[in-house]
């Protein structure tokens, strides 16, 4: 298992080399039989991260943030990991440079065939880089299925205050606006019962408190779609879309005015969701 950290800023020696900390990465796990080898090897990666070879003797006071993350991702496939945790690994970067460096772990990770545990607050990331999505709240699983199941209703109480968060500036695009009310509660103290009941608006429609006495059972929504949650099959049917388009503009794409954004083509403000086998050509800037 390898690690791609969240801050790139802090995660390298500044008074290394890229080239030597790369290197020290291939001793760790035994990666080359002699030196000639292991720089070789080195010098494959930066290949990878699509950084000139000439970056091996830089330091890191050298490199932009989007470069040193290249680095943190060099390090990471390094040793052939099985698995990587990508930990925010471009919540720390701009905007411009984060599309190339998401673009850059998938590249990788389809080419290494690595299994890539994305962590990440920013759910139109998720959308475009996720095949299968967990929602964790104080620890618990709230929710998981495929990327289309999360972002599709029925939605765990959570999860739809979360997709109501995602930021759209595209006028077409008709975004539901909840506001989550009570206290947050300590993840070393939690509440009994429900995780999330302090918060949860649904929590009314549950008869004889259970939200707040007891832990929801796992609810099977289908074909994998999980749930821990109280609600009653009747009133998880009727949750609509969180994010959806006009009419205009679904009569112009072909859709039904009330197609959720995981159905259509996507929505403003977030990448469209992946489609397989088609690459999109994105830049670092």
């Amino acid at each position: 298992i390898q690690m791609v950290f969240q801050n790139p800023f802090d995660t390298l020696n500044p008074s290394h080399t890229v080239g030597s900390q790369i290197i020290r990465t291939l001793e760790k796990f035994n990666v080359g039989n002699t030196v000639a080898d292991r720089r070789q090897r080195m010098l494959e990666l930066l290949d990878l991260v699509k950084l000139p070879r000439a970056f091996e003797t830089r330091k890191p006071r050298q490199l932009s943030g989007g470069q040193k993350q290249r680095i943190g991702v060099a390090r990471a496939f390094a040793g052939d990991a099985k698995v990587v945790v990508a930990d925010e690994p471009v919540s720390a970067l701009d905007v411009s440079v984060q599309a190339a460096v998401t673009e850059l772990l998938m590249d990788i990770q389809r080419k290494n065939k690595t299994t890539m545990l994305f962590i990440s607050h920013d759910l139109s990331v998720v959308r475009y880089i996720a095949d299968r999505v967990v929602v964790m709240y104080l620890g618990y699983i709230v929710e998981q299925g495929t990327t289309d199941q999360i972002f599709s209703p029925p939605y765990h109480p959570y999860t739809e205050a979360l997709l109501s968060a995602i930021p759209i500036a595209d006028t077409s695009v008709i975004k539901k606006h909840i506001v989550l009310e009570g206290d947050i509660p300590s993840a070393m103290n939690p509440p009994t019962g429900c995780p999330f009941q302090t918060r949860c608006g649904y929590k009314k429609l549950v008869p004889d408190n259970l939200c707040e006495t007891q832990v929801p059972p796992v609810k099977n929504l289908g074909d994998g779609h999980m749930s821990l949650c109280w609600l009653a099959d009747d009133v998880l049917a009727k949750m609509e879309p969180v994010i959806k388009f006009d009419k205009e503009h679904a009569a112009h794409e072909g859709l039904p005015d009330d197609a959720p954004q995981g159905i259509g083509p996507g929505f403003a403000g977030a990448p469209p969701k992946r489609p397989r086998g088609k690459r999109p050509k994105l830049t670092d800037g």
